[in-house]
């Protein structure tokens, strides 16, 4: 028996259109278009385990994983430009299978990441670290510092180029950020414990979620980053570098 296509709400699309950010997953075209100052939808919903997968495909897919045993469900799904969905579907392989499953999967697990930002608060001081950082005024001198902790915590999931980031980031700013948070326990002590604490809190959280290093990164820049009213990315990436080699993050 045939499976029915699914007609997914309004609230259900605008769910995965705000996944992908509104821009197709494959070629990043904007899912969108406006004419006559109105907003239209550019976008077609793609099974990635097909809906009534033929024989072919049947067997082709055999023995890959899926993100739902419900064709219908929102796990299985994703919005497309009309392009990129007629070429993944036709004909299906199984690059693409695996990448459109890997890109899926990645979004089930930030959003699942995101919907507990609320669940975790972070000093205001963490504020102060960011600013004083300051990394549009060149003039802050680098620093000698040994990143061997990030050598010793990192695993195959930690990309060669983000782990050498992560270590240049220590190298540079490591003793500037712990001479920041030694002034800011002068006048609050355990602030920077307190601030260790939840930052280690959610990364807990994130290993719950995913073991890959490079996603748990990336989330923990994007929960400060949102929780400090996007004052600086690249601010927010050298912080989580300082508790990489300072604390548990990796441990």
């Amino acid at each position: 028996m045939s499976n029915s296509r699914k007609t997914y709400s309004a609230n259900e699309q605008l769910l995965l259109y705000t996944q992908v950010e509104g821009i197709c997953p494959i070629c990043t075209k904007p899912l969108y278009y406006e004419k006559n100052g109105q907003i239209h939808k550019k976008y077609e919903i793609a099974h990635i385990y097909p809906l009534n997968p033929t024989p072919k495909e049947v067997e082709l897919l055999k023995n890959e994983k899926r993100l739902s045993i419900d064709v219908n469900s929102l796990d299985n799904v994703i919005p497309l430009c009309p392009d990129c969905h007629e070429k993944f579907d036709k004909p299906r392989t199984i690059e693409e299978y695996r990448m459109l499953y890997k890109i899926k999967e990645s979004l089930i697990q930030k959003s699942k990441i995101m919907n507990t930002y609320s669940y975790f608060n972070i000093e205001d001081e963490i504020r102060v670290v960011l600013q004083k950082l300051n990394l549009e005024s060149g003039e802050l001198a680098k620093l000698e510092y040994t990143a061997l902790k990030v050598e010793q915590k990192s695993d195959n999931t930690l990309p060669l180029l983000l782990k050498k980031q992560i270590i240049n980031d220590v190298t540079e700013y490591f003793k500037f950020i712990q001479n920041i948070f030694v002034e800011i326990d002068k006048e609050c002590p355990e602030k920077f414990n307190t601030l260790a604490m939840q930052i280690k809190g959610f990364y807990y959280k994130c290993r719950q979620t995913t073991q890959s290093q490079e996603d748990i990164y990336h989330s923990i820049v994007a929960w400060i980053h949102n929780k400090t009213g996007k004052y600086s990315l690249r601010a927010c990436e050298i912080i989580v570098s300082f508790f990489i080699q300072d604390c548990e993050v990796f441990s």
